[in-house]
């Protein structure tokens, strides 16, 4: 970063000017990165289909290279955290593009099944550590306070996005061009054009730039320095973990993301399968899902306007409570004979708190935990949602297997979503008596 103690550059616009704030653009960057970089999660189940006909490798050999991926995902966020707290997102974040890019044009040359573990496991789950959710979510704090929810929102709903054209783009170049040409076309998109933007682009701060949190202008002749809310100053992965670990808000945030995590692999893991189950036809069923994703979309921008306005808290106890509503109509859809305005009324109210809680849970944990360490929190928040994405599709598989029913499951993970009001609220509750002075 910058350091001097001259008068802010002539370049900089006076408050009232209507230049556009450089965090705006940082949250344009992050939306397009993780567009990509989550698509080249998700797409994994896309060339699972073809690598099967090809080798005749078994889902659960494939499966396992996804849960590697995931693990050096979860594993990996905290380490990297370390790093763009020590080293800044514009040294760190532009890295992860490489590392992904590598991952898809080496999809190019798989032949083996160890192949597909070294490159899409472990190179992609590293890649997702230094530019995925955990590192996104950490630098909007940096550049906005007031506007918080809504930049988050934003940001994150560049997931929605991708899953909604990427991935059907990436199954049409797998028809036309076989899966070897997608595999290099994709990455070769990152490696041109997604990973040199984010090299131009990406800044530490707005401190670099001569402004303050949300666009205003620091004071002539000095920097604005960052704020410490969480109270400490640690960056690296033990004495973070050692600072935070008896904290309230710190096991709150670990259960909410538990919570998050176990909710959102279940259902969309499960969806089809359920669906079909209930009478739905595959085209039908890949009909809600995808409507689902593009609510999620929109759930994660007005989620944050909405958390902006009545507390980041409140909106995500909100979102919490439309995604146990929505899943209460899933439950029904078979009492209620199926349909199509059955299923897109769950797809309506699910895909809108699914969407919320993502943005609202993001802006909160900045509202904790903002400051040096906040970086390395993401990321072991990742492994907490890892954690429940792994207990939660083997709890459900194993369930239906033995009820042959998703009952337990889903009605278990609405009594979640209901203890997530109450952990949202209270989250809220200290922030509040926190700002006020009072905590």
């Amino acid at each position: 970063m910058t350091a001097g103690a001259g008068p802010a550059p002539a370049a900089h616009p006076p408050a009232g000017g209507r230049r556009i704030y450089y965090g705006w653009i940082i949250i344009g960057l992050s939306f397009f990165t993780l567009a990509f970089h989550v698509t080249t999660l998700f797409s994994f189940g896309i060339f699972q289909v073809p690598l099967i006909e090809e080798f005749g490798w078994s889902r659960g050999a494939l499966g396992g290279a996804y849960s590697l991926s995931l693990a050096f995902y979860a594993l990996g966020s905290p380490f990297a955290g370390s790093l763009l707290e020590k080293k800044g997102p514009r040294a760190v974040m532009p890295w992860g593009s490489i590392i992904l890019a590598g991952a898809m044009l080496g999809g190019f040359f798989v032949s083996s099944l160890w192949h597909v573990y070294l490159l899409l496991g472990l190179l992609g789950g590293l890649g997702m550590a230094f530019s995925g959710f955990a590192m996104h979510s950490a630098i909007v704090p940096r550049w906005f306070l007031a506007k918080r929810g809504r930049a988050t929102g934003i940001s994150l709903s560049g997931i929605g996005v991708g899953a909604l054209f990427l991935a059907p783009s990436i199954e049409r170049l797998i028809a036309h061009w076989g899966w070897r040409t997608a595999y290099l076309a994709f990455g070769l998109f990152i490696l041109l054009i997604v990973a040199p933007l984010n090299f131009l682009l990406m800044r530490d701060g707005p401190e670099e730039m001569g402004l303050s949190k949300d666009g205003a202008p620091s004071p002539p002749g000095e920097l604005p320095a960052p704020p410490d809310a969480s109270g400490k100053k640690e960056s690296g992965v033990g004495p973070v973990l050692r600072a935070v670990r008896g904290d309230p808000r710190f096991l709150g945030l670990v259960a909410l993301v538990f919570f998050i995590g176990l909710n959102n692999n279940v259902i969309l893991s499960q969806l089809l399968l359920y669906l079909v189950d209930t009478r739905y036809s595959m085209a039908s069923a890949a009909l809600i899902f995808g409507a689902l994703g593009f609510i999620r979309t929109l759930g994660s921008i007005s989620g944050g306007w909405v958390g902006d306005i009545i507390g980041r808290g409140r909106g995500s106890a909100l979102s919490a409570g439309l995604v146990a509503a929505g899943l209460a109509i899933l439950l029904l859809l078979p009492s209620l004979g199926g349909g199509p305005l059955a299923g897109y009324s769950f797809a309506l109210v699910y895909g809108l708190g699914l969407g919320g809680m993502s943005a609202c849970y993001s802006a909160l944990s900045g509202d904790c935990f903002e400051g040096p360490s906040f970086g390395v929190i993401m990321g072991f928040m990742e492994i907490s949602y890892a954690l429940g994405g792994v207990i939660g599709p083997l709890f459900a598989g194993f369930m239906f297997d033995t009820t042959g029913s998703y009952f337990i499951p889903f009605s278990l993970i609405i009594a979640s979503m209901i203890a997530c009001i109450f952990i949202s609220l209270w989250l809220q509750g200290i922030t509040e008596k926190r700002k006020s002075g009072k905590g």
